[in-house]
């Protein structure tokens, strides 16, 4: 009977996948901030297909960038970041209940993808001429599922650029005739430099050591703080479970964002600091 209950869950939950799409950030743009503490943005109602694209992207053959969920945000100066996200249900616009029971993992890099504000041209995936060029380029000829890397800097592309001839090449080529045109001034790879990650729940081995980042909680939530400079930031999203690779259909699960500025550590001390000298003057005009 509960078998045959967690079945149903899952056949609900496929009714509300998101179809494979190339790489955005509608309705996950968190928005800019500035250093003062406080400031707060959280996106609700999210998904992502699958319950492996981000351990995935910490394997030797790197992972599809399609089973993630890309966010954004904006830095004006150098500041404390906190960024959180939960595994959590929520009933889509089409009535379909999505499954909250995901423990997620995310990466931090910073840099944008192409079609985002400020960077232009059509948008980025891992299976266009370009990009599996690229892949090659950095794998050295090694197999691989897909552009991500979970734990390191990596790079992608769209259909509008093509390696041909020693050189990028923008629009139709021989080998791409039906390449439209990105806007002059885009350049061809779309790179992400890696920042650092956190994942929920325990350390995790697949078989090739410990992946180092796990919370120690596996409570559907992982957190962490991260001191960044001013710039454009992209998080990537996505679960945790790398032996749920083979399970088809693969359902959706939900997801909320929060991401924060918060003090830096120097201001927790000097604010401990200050409360401390005012419980010791409090206690020396008790003793007079």
């Amino acid at each position: 009977m509960r078998n045959t209950f967690k079945y149903a869950l899952l056949l609900v939950g496929m009714t509300s996948l998101p179809a494979m799409a190339h790489i955005g950030y509608g309705g996950r743009d968190f928005g800019t901030f500035t250093a003062t503490p406080g400031a707060t943005s959280t996106i609700i109602n999210q998904s992502f297909t699958g319950n492996h694209g981000w351990i995935d992207g910490t394997d030797a053959d790197w992972g599809d960038s399609h089973r993630l969920r890309a966010y954004k945000f904006s830095l004006t100066e150098e500041a404390d970041v906190s960024i959180t996200f939960s595994g959590l249900s929520f009933v889509n616009s089409a009535g379909a209940t999505v499954l909250g029971d995901t423990n997620p993992g995310f990466s931090l890099y910073k840099g944008l993808a192409h079609g985002s504000t400020g960077t232009g041209g059509q948008a980025d995936h891992d299976f266009g001429p370009g990009s599996e060029y690229i892949r090659d380029r950095d794998s050295g000829g090694a197999a691989t599922e897909g552009s991500f890397r979970g734990l390191e800097s990596w790079a992608i592309t769209n259909d509008s650029w093509n390696f041909e001839g020693g050189a990028w090449v923008n629009g139709p080529t021989a080998a791409n005739p039906g390449a439209t045109t990105d806007p002059v001034g885009v350049l061809p790879e779309s790179f992400f430099q890696y920042i650092g990650h956190a994942y929920d729940g325990s350390s995790i081995d697949y078989g090739t050591g410990a992946i180092p980042g796990a919370d120690g909680l596996a409570d559907h939530m992982v957190s962490q703080v991260f001191h960044l400079t001013a710039g454009d930031y992209s998080i990537f999203v996505g679960g945790t479970d790398y032996f749920s690779q083979s399970v088809d259909p693969r359902p959706a699960y939900g997801l909320t964002g929060v991401v924060s500025v918060v003090p830096e550590p120097e201001t927790y001390a000097m604010l401990l600091a200050g409360l401390g000298l005012l419980g010791f003057s409090a206690r020396r005009r008790q003793a007079v």
